[in-house]
């Protein structure tokens, strides 16, 4: 990209999605906070109020920077209003697109993510990757240079059981416009999972490209987009808090996939039938049928673990996704075990916990 944009003539869409249709078992805290802080930066660098499209679904003390923005909602209505009708009318040099909330890869590969108002039997959603193809279609005239940061997980669909019921809305028909430009950042690779900090109510991807952004200064506008991935890459370098991948799309369409191997995620030394034992076990136990009780059992373990689960409605399938991903970390199954048995200290089911445990974790990870 060789021409300069003005902040003055510059757009934005800025969704972040904490709370949905689903219940409490989606919670996700952080990204309605981010996109307030994303907003932030923008008013900061220049870009008129009247120009940025905020789109939150909170969960109470979302927390954020206060903006000088009106907040929409997210859920499907709102934004389609913005993405087929609003932004076809607008003209300007640059359009910034940040998403935050969860997301899922399809079984062709697209990238989904789903609205606030998206619930268990009806899970609506945004394909990604048809709508950054239909942006470089007259559908979007206006606008030949876009910026995408995108926060979300991209788990398989089949991984998490939803194929099924996950339903397709495409974009509007167009003809490919020349010249246009995309720089697409998002926060994992099909297949992975994004990392949520809920105590810090912040995505680790959007604290990165944040810091990232700030950084870049305020000389150019926009900021060199390749030095701010470099940023972002640069960030999750070693540590704990940092995505399973990153991927992204340079203006001139090379595409870039990083994987950050990480020891600790490497799975333990315990077979299938001994999942299976203890999944059973959980879904038996009272306390672990209980949504908010499960919730608290989540929250005491260490916020990397916590935060990468896949939540679902029902408690077996729910139970079956807390113990598969805990099975992921090295050291997670203990940590499981031994939150889960403050429930009902002394109980006939913290004894049967504390045999299964006996058997098939290595005593140093046993309760």
């Amino acid at each position: 990209m060789t021409a300069a944009a003005r902040p003055d003539r510059t757009y934005a869409v800025v969704a972040g999605v904490e709370r949905y249709a689903a219940g409490p078992s989606w919670d996700l805290p952080g990204p309605a906070a981010d996109a307030r802080r994303f907003t932030a930066w923008l008013r900061g660098r220049g870009v008129p109020a009247a120009h940025i499209h905020l789109l939150l679904e909170e969960l109470p003390g979302a927390g954020g920077p206060d903006v000088d923005v009106r907040a929409g909602t997210a859920v499907r209505e709102t934004v389609q209003e913005v993405l087929t009708r609003r932004l076809p009318r607008l003209e300007g040099d640059l359009l910034w697109v940040f998403w935050g909330g969860h997301g899922v890869t399809d079984p062709q590969g697209h990238r989904r993510l789903f609205y606030a108002d998206a619930g268990t039997d009806d899970k609506r959603n945004l394909d990604l990757d048809a709508w950054l193809n239909a942006f470089t279609t007259d559908l979007l005239p206006g606008f030949g240079r876009q910026i995408w940061l995108v926060d979300s997980c991209q788990t398989f669909v089949e991984d998490l059981g939803l194929a099924r019921s996950l339903p397709t809305e495409l974009p509007p028909g167009g003809d490919r416009l020349p010249g246009r430009e995309q720089f697409v950042l998002l926060a994992s690779a099909p297949g992975q999972r994004a990392v949520n900090d809920p105590a810090r109510r912040t995505g680790v991807f959007s604290r990165a490209a944040l810091a990232a952004l700030t950084a870049a200064g305020g000389e150019s506008w926009p900021p060199d987009m390749g030095k701010v991935a470099d940023g972002v890459i640069g960030q999750f370098t070693g540590g704990t808090q940092r995505p399973t991948s990153l991927w992204y799309r340079s203006w001139t369409s090379d595409v870039r996939q990083l994987v950050f191997p990480d020891a600790r995620r490497r799975e333990e030394p315990v077979p299938d039938a001994a999942l299976s034992e203890l999944v059973n076990l959980l879904a038996g136990w009272p306390g672990m049928t209980d949504r908010d009780q499960r919730q608290l059992v989540l929250g005491m373990l260490p916020a990397d673990l916590s935060s990468s689960i896949p939540r679902l409605g029902a408690p077996r399938p729910d139970i079956i996704s807390i113990v598969r991903t805990c099975r992921r970390h090295p050291g997670g199954l203990a940590a499981l075990v031994e939150a889960v048995a403050l429930i009902e200290p002394g109980s006939l089911e913290q004894r049967e916990l504390k045999d299964w445990a006996a058997r098939w974790l290595a005593p140093e990870q046993g309760a």
